[in-house]
């Protein structure tokens, strides 16, 4: 059964505002970083992403090396980002966390971005924490999945 995180209050109080001035080039995996702390990180970069891809690089450091076995290397992964399901999350204007769910080992956390244009989509990230010698302790993104906003 999926439980609710306490952290979650907290940090859904702390604006994203407030992270835009985290320093997204220096970020990395770490032990501290919760679920939570490293969805925001993500989107935080790709929020601020450039002609360098800087933010997608980032965001490519979160992911778990599972993961990276199926979407990377950084130069495929960064072609993905930039498919029609994945590019809304390049620039986007805010977001919106869901409900963190966390269960041992593993969590999610849905997330809905408004694009630069205007739509609202939905996410769904899926992490755990890493137990291999390559980041142990640290969450990491298993998989992104997009979702349909319903609006009302």
């Amino acid at each position: 059964m999926l439980k609710s995180s306490t952290l979650l209050v907290f940090l859904l109080i702390l604006p994203f505002q407030v992270w835009a001035s985290f320093d997204i080039e220096n970020a990395y995996p770490e032990p501290e970083l919760s679920p939570n702390d490293v969805v925001r990180l993500q989107l935080l970069a790709m929020q601020q992403n450039d002609d360098s891809d800087i933010g997608i690089e980032v965001t490519f450091r979160f992911a778990s090396p599972a993961n990276k076995i199926q979407t990377g290397p950084l130069q495929r992964f960064i072609r993905l980002v930039r498919n029609p399901s994945y590019r809304p999350l390049l620039n986007h204007t805010n977001a919106t966390f869901l409900e963190l769910t966390v269960e041992e080992d593993f969590a999610v956390q849905e997330v809905v971005i408004t694009t630069s244009k205007g739509k609202r989509i939905g996410y769904r990230f899926r992490l755990s924490i890493q137990k291999g010698p390559v980041y142990p302790g640290c969450w990491m993104t298993d998989s992104v999945v997009p979702f349909k906003v319903m609006e009302v």
